[in-house]
């Protein structure tokens, strides 16, 4: 609060002894005005005794704002981080819905077919699946060693439960030949 005094101080015994400037004459028009503001006399700052101050008057607005600045930067850091972590745990959330659909349609596409097959038997028409898969990506936020935050996605594999069931069911049938 002192150097803040001392700093008002200070500007006040320097701006209320100049005198107030005069009034220049406008100048002439001209056909081109340049949008720049046109500088017209040059006032040279006389040199000021430099005083022994260990800051000068107004360091505590500038340190105020690096603090505010720190105080942010590390608010933002932390929803970022947030943010990021929410993204991936409903890209998560997404993939075991995207599962879940599948079971359904799975189920629904069986019973759907042998509901068509009791009521048309005669007729030996091609029952199409009630989905169709195409390649699936999900978005994944990565956070680089270099402290950055890469947004990218990730492939889903839906058929990967029925791969491991295929792969299991011909080891335990292995299995049960060697026996």
């Amino acid at each position: 609060m002192k150097t803040l005094q001392a700093g008002l101080q200070f500007l006040r015994s320097q701006f209320m002894q100049r005198q107030p400037p005069r009034v220049l004459k406008k100048p002439p028009r001209r056909r081109y005005r340049s949008p720049y503001p046109v500088p017209r006399k040059i006032i040279k700052a006389s040199p000021q005794p430099v005083k022994s101050q260990s800051q000068p008057p107004l360091s505590f607005e500038l340190q105020s704002s690096v603090r505010m600045l720190q105080q942010r930067t590390r608010d933002g850091w932390r929803r970022l981080e947030s943010q990021a972590s929410h993204i991936n745990q409903l890209s998560t959330e997404l993939e075991a819905a995207l599962l879940e659909l599948k079971a359904i349609a799975s189920q629904v596409n069986a019973d759907w077919t042998t509901l068509q097959k009791m009521q048309h038997s005669s007729t030996q028409a091609i029952i199409p699946n009630v989905c169709e898969y195409q390649i699936t990506k999900l978005p994944l936020v990565q956070y680089k060693p270099l402290g950055v935050f890469l947004l990218t996605s990730r492939s889903v594999d839906l058929f990967k439960a029925e791969r491991e069931a295929t792969v299991l069911a011909q080891v335990l049938r292995r299995r049960t030949r060697r026996k």
